[in-house]
């Protein structure tokens, strides 16, 4: 007998059998709603108004454009735009433009893990920042250098008779080092982005607004970009159309009455999407190529995916194709998604019910999706995530058969090692070429949904390269061991510091850096500031001159010299002049770390005013003499003490600071020789000559010339506040008037201790890092940021010639073998090789006299 209160066990199922088809009848209504419904998607794409019958229209018509170009007989139509504009604007098709931004590459693999997720993040707004109605693609394209250019390229001109011989040996030093780089690739990142206007007149505008927002947003990481304008746009397309020929294009081949089209100047002789009956290949002139499309991703995307296949060492190009749906119907697609998934389990579970199995128990593929979709639902709603329509395709070519499906297999081996499905596009080559020229628009229907995170997660920066053109040598990536070239005036600040403890190869790196930048820019002007006399015989051999300061030599520097300044206003002049005593005085006062007091700072400006006070007829120039008798002249007991420390440097040996300048910077290339002077002098000198510096940088200014300063043991230019004040106005004003000053210095820690350093440091670009002691390796890696697998860049356990190049974004490994010969002998600073050069040339001089 039952318990009346109770069901039984056969009620019990009825109930649940009653209660589970209502709620099955009420999913089937819930999802026949959504489907017959429409969503705004769905009305976007056919529904009643003229606006979206136009656009229905419209898309139909780009459509049947495609379709078209697809079957087009001849190959100029073939190629997937209609019309490119000097500034670089492309009309893909009736009513779509398009514009192409290059950015710069940074360092991300080996950054530490804030920095990745700041350049995640920026990415992922970047990409949030498209709307519905654009296009986007992303194109990673690693260009093969030209065979020819491999061991005949030309680094530095040979023109200059005083600089040809170290030119011509340090151009062949580079090609020879140019065929020991794995791969020789120059390696590009294109963000092209499309969009809908009736007219190129409508279209600029648009593609204006997301050119500057996009270029922003790339600056938040230290990415630099520029749009490309039409040239370059064609040859990015020719690297891709065919990338063996060489790019000979130019507008003035382009005439109404010749009818030629620019796509006539960059398409290809022949193009067999059958060769040799295959039908995943295709033959563009003399070169194979095949398009791949990535199918699958594994459970976790993982941000160095996309990188490993970028690494590899042979031409290709990896193309995203984003596509954002707008974020209602995102949500709206999901949740029709979500309710044929409850349709799904009901049914499964009425099923379960008949048969008697638990029915609670569902099939772990309905059920993981489930759990996926109503997280994606959450990221949709919750978490500023956006849905995409993406395509990955990858693209490689070779000059023979085999060899490009070497390169297939390789590319499918790295993927599947990064749990991704790729495969080649069969029958579908014609549309998969069209679809990897950066042109944005995306010509194969092989698409998934991946929402902001996971397309952001697809990094673009892989094993960093930098090979700027009209840059110095700087190495070779210990990564690739391609030549790793910086040109240091496109950097936004190029001011830097090269710094290494003993034996590192920090100076021979320093002398290379010079010879770069008198070979590279013979216009330039160079002066280099020598405390330990070890630049004498590079100076000398590039056809310099040397400048020596010393109490028995004939060369004098005035302090207050404003030769070459005669023009500026007097007012900015005399201000600076006044800082750079307050910095003499400190450095010869010796005063404690709380700086100058205030009184002998008031003196000390007083009497400098007083000075050219005295000389203001405009025929002399004040000297230390003159400065001294204004000192005496006040009535304040602190200047007659100030003048007592000056006395040593008006009267007696030291006085030699206490005369006209004599100097002229006829050569552009000058080495001011400090290392005869004693540590407190040496200070002084490298202060009075930084106010000649100073002088020559504001004429050569005026001239479009660039001044290159080299400050060794910079170090020692802060050692007291007020010192250190004035040298930070100087850099800070330096790059101002198209001064690039470098600091070198072994001993670091002691500098970036400094608050005032310190800012210097992180407002210039440009460090060159060799073997760092303990104590200055913690310094910079708190002052760069420095992530674990860096800071083993410029650890105790490299080698000489080894470190981490910082210029801008971008941190690069480097290595240097550099050959013996003339130039390796001007580098040089190894004691036992410099004494075995020296004996050899005594010999050789001896042998000379007794013939």
């Amino acid at each position: 007998m039952s318990h009346p209160g109770r069901k039984t066990k056969k009620e019990s199922e009825r109930s649940e059998r009653r209660r589970l088809k209502e709620k099955r009848k009420a999913a089937r209504e819930k999802a026949r709603s959504h489907a017959s419904t429409p969503s705004l998607l769905r009305q976007m794409m056919g529904a009643t108004s003229n606006a979206e019958r136009s656009k229905k229209a419209h898309e139909e018509k780009v459509a049947r454009q495609k379709k078209a170009r697809a079957a087009a007989k001849d190959i100029s139509s073939f190629i997937g735009y209609d019309a490119m504009y000097k500034d670089g604007i492309a009309q893909v098709e009736e009513g779509l433009f398009s514009q192409t931004i290059e950015f710069a590459d940074i360092s991300y693999q080996s950054a530490r893990r804030e920095s990745q997720q700041n350049i995640f993040s920026v990415l992922s707004s970047l990409y949030n920042y498209f709307g519905a109605d654009s296009c986007v693609q992303l194109t990673i394209a690693n260009v093969p250098i030209p065979a020819d250019e491999i061991g005949h390229k030309r680094f530095f001109p040979e023109d200059d008779p005083d600089t040809s011989k170290y030119a011509r040996e340090y151009n062949q030093i580079l090609n020879d080092k140019m065929r020991e780089g794995i791969s020789n690739l120059t390696r590009h990142r294109y963000l092209t982005y499309m969009v809908g206007a009736d007219d190129v007149t409508d279209a600029v505008p648009k593609l204006s607004r997301i050119k500057g927002d996009v270029i922003d947003t790339l600056s938040r990481i230290r990415c630099d970009a520029h749009a490309l304008d039409g040239t370059e746009r064609l040859r990015a397309i020719q690297s891709q159309l065919r990338p063996r020929a060489p790019f000979t294009f130019t507008w003035d081949k382009i005439s109404p009455r010749s009818n030629v089209r620019t796509r006539d100047l960059i398409a290809p002789a022949l193009i067999d999407f059958k060769p040799s009956g295959r039908a995943d290949i295709f033959k563009i002139d003399e070169t194979y190529g095949c398009v791949l499309s990535i199918r699958t991703f594994g459970s976790m995307l993982e941000d160095s995916y996309l990188a490993a296949i970028i690494d590899l060492p042979m031409p290709l190009s990896v193309n995203l194709h984003i596509q954002p749906i707008a974020q209602s119907d995102a949500l709206a697609l999901v949740k029709r998604q979500l309710d044929w998934m409850d349709k799904e389990i009901i049914d499964e579970q009425m099923s379960a019910m008949k048969k008697g199995y638990d029915y609670t128990i569902l099939p772990p593929e309905l059920r993981y999706s489930k759990e996926e979709a109503e997280e994606l639902l959450d990221f949709l709603r919750n978490k500023n995530e956006r849905l995409f329509v993406y395509t990955g395709l990858i693209y490689t070519y070779a000059d023979a058969i085999e060899t490009l499906e070497r390169q297939v297999e390789q590319i499918i081996s790295v993927g599947q090692g990064n749990s991704l499905g790729i495969e080649p596009l069969y029958y579908r080559q014609r549309q998969a070429l069209n679809s990897v020229l950066p042109l944005g628009a995306n010509h194969i229907d092989v698409t998934r949904y991946l929402t902001t995170g996971q397309i952001a997660m697809q990094m673009p920066f892989a094993s960093l390269e930098l090979n700027q053109e009209g840059g110095g040598y700087y190495g070779q990536s210990k990564q690739s061991g391609n030549l790793v070239i910086c040109n240091r005036k496109k950097l936004a600040s190029p001011m830097g510091f090269v710094c290494g403890k003993p034996g590192s190869g920090k100076s021979f790196s320093v002398k290379r850096e010079i010879t770069n930048t008198v070979l590279a820019y013979p216009e330039d002007e160079i002066v280099i500031f020598d405390p330990a006399g070890e630049y004498g015989n590079l100076i000398e051999a590039l056809g310099g001159v040397n400048v020596r300061l010393a109490p028995d030599a004939d060369t004098a520097l005035n302090p207050f010299d404003l030769a070459d300044v005669e023009g500026r206003a007097d007012a900015a002049q005399l201000a600076f002049k006044i800082d750079a005593f307050l910095a003499l005085s400190s450095a010869m006062m010796a005063e404690s770390s709380e700086g100058l007091p205030e009184a002998d700072k008031s003196i000390i400006t007083r009497c400098v005013e007083a000075a050219y006070a005295r000389c203001a007829d405009g025929v002399t120039t004040p000297t230390l003499t003159d400065f001294h008798a204004v000192l005496l002249d006040q009535p304040e007991a602190e200047a007659r003490d100030i003048a007592l420390r000056y006395e040593r440097y008006v009267t007696g040996a030291l006085s030699f600071f206490n005369r006209q300048s004599n100097i002229g910077f006829a050569n552009r290339i000058t080495n001011i020789d400090l290392h005869d002077l004693s540590t407190n002098m040496r200070v002084f000198g490298m202060l009075t000559a930084l106010e000649t510096v100073r002088n020559r940088m504001y004429a050569n200014f005026e001239r479009g010339v660039t001044t290159w300063l080299y400050i060794d043991e910079v170090q020692s230019l802060f050692g007291h506040p007020t010192i250190i004040d004035y040298f930070a106005k100087f850099w800070a004003e330096g790059r101002k008037y198209g001064m690039i000053c470098t600091g070198i210095s072994q001993n670091t820690s002691h500098m970036l201790a400094n608050e005032r350093a310190r800012t210097m440091v992180l407002n210039s670009d440009f460090c060159l890092l060799h073997k760092q002691a303990s104590q200055d390796l913690a310094a910079w890696a708190e002052m760069l940021s420095l992530s674990a697998a860096e800071k083993e860049y410029i650890d105790e356990s490299i080698k000489a010639g080894e470190g981490l190049l910082v210029a801008g974004g971008a941190r690069v490994p480097i290595r240097d073998d550099f050959p013996k010969g003339a130039l390796y002998d001007l580098f040089n600073t190894k004691p036992e090789e410099i004494a075995q050069l020296k004996r050899a040339k005594a010999f050789y001089d001896n042998a000379r006299k007794s013939i």
